[in-house]
């Protein structure tokens, strides 16, 4: 069965007849959705509050608002469906600001409630046009950068729940040749060219000398009037299309019982992550990094009997500090802070590698 969006982004997913069935309460971020809890406390990364909330997962097209309960195609364009986190909540079918984690009745007219499910923040990266998608570092806009065609950039905003936004409230450049002083550590931009909105403000657009593939574009972009402008960087190593997705889950990751095998993992990790740093793939290192900082957790059990327990137990949370930063900084799009975070996993990687006899 499809379902489709209401006007404030609700899915209607069933009457109060079947709330038998409804996810238990949890906490969470509302930022980090991987951060969850069954008690309340703060977020370990970003330390907002942790808040209330019942999760469910939708299957859902990642250019059109329809959704499936379970995996498959979109009906409209035929691209696969992505799994994206929704809360479920109870509200009043006559009153929308009526919402309520459990079910009731509404307190202004006294309907019984009915259940529903919404979008959470931050939990539809996918690519809307085969492009690159990356958060700003405010947390709430997201863009995504894509090459159609030879010699044409394009840059699509979104929001928190990864809706369109105006491209004609922004501003922003394409920066392909530049220089970097290390005395004064200041960057000269020696090529630039202006990002311009498209007439119906879908996107902002530059026309960029045509380049051979892999093509690296910065592009700059404000998102506040008098605000900075902020960087992130493209490598695109063929051009865009509709059909081109990225991986949006860690996955069920099997941890290995013996601590050997366990560094061998988070090894392979490392290798992974190397491998898509060195193509560009920023919003993809997410996944190998986020595995191996689960590795490194759950080898955290085997540190009093490691060869070198001192050296072990630094390495394993220098290596998590390191994974999150290269999670953050991938939705960032930001190359330079990728590389540093980078160096810090890497330094991490071979301590636990020397720990255990490993080569890499």
């Amino acid at each position: 069965m499809v379902t489709t969006w209401l006007p404030l982004g609700w899915i209607v997913a069933a009457a109060l007849s079947q709330v038998d069935g409804r996810p238990e309460l949890i906490w969470t971020c509302p930022v980090h959705r991987e951060e969850t809890s069954t008690v309340a406390g703060l977020c370990a990364r970003c330390g907002r509050p942790l808040v209330r909330a019942r999760v469910t997962v939708i299957w859902s097209c990642p250019l059109h608002a329809l959704s499936e309960p379970g995996p498959g195609k979109c009906r409209v364009c035929g691209r696969d469906l992505h799994p994206v986190s929704h809360e479920v909540f109870f509200v009043c079918p006559m009153h929308s600001e009526v919402r309520e984690l459990e079910p009731g009745f509404c307190r202004l007219c006294r309907m019984a409630l009915v259940s529903s499910t919404g979008p959470r923040p931050h939990q539809d990266h996918n690519p809307k046009h085969g492009g690159i998608f990356f958060m700003a570092p405010d947390a709430w806009h997201h863009l995504e950068g894509t090459y159609p065609e030879d010699g044409v950039f394009r840059v699509h905003l979104y929001d928190d729940f990864s809706q369109p936004l105006s491209a004609k409230a922004f501003k922003g450049r394409v920066v392909l040749n530049e220089s970097f002083d290390p005395v004064t550590r200041e960057t000269r931009e020696l090529l630039a060219y202006p990002l311009l909105p498209s007439r119906d403000g879908s996107y902002l657009e530059a026309r960029v000398p045509n380049g051979s593939l892999p093509l690296e574009i910065a592009a700059k972009i404000q998102f506040e009037k008098d605000g900075p402008f902020e960087r992130f960087d493209f490598v695109f190593a063929h051009l865009s299309t509709s059909s081109e997705t990225v991986p949006q889950t860690v996955g069920d990751l099997v941890v290995p019982e013996e601590p050997e095998a366990v560094a061998a993992a988070i090894i392979e990790r490392g290798g992974r992550v190397k491998s898509l740093l060195a193509r560009g793939a920023f919003n993809e290192i997410y996944v190998p990094a986020l595995e191996a900082k689960d590795l490194a957790l759950a080898l955290e059990a085997h540190v009093s009997s490691a060869p070198n327990p001192a050296s072990l137990a630094w390495a394993l949370k220098e290596l998590v500090r390191a994974a999150w930063l290269l999670d953050d900084y991938g939705d960032l799009g930001n190359k330079e802070q990728l590389l540093l975070a980078y160096d810090r996993f890497e330094e991490a990687s071979e301590r636990i590698a020397s720990t255990y006899g490993l080569t890499r």
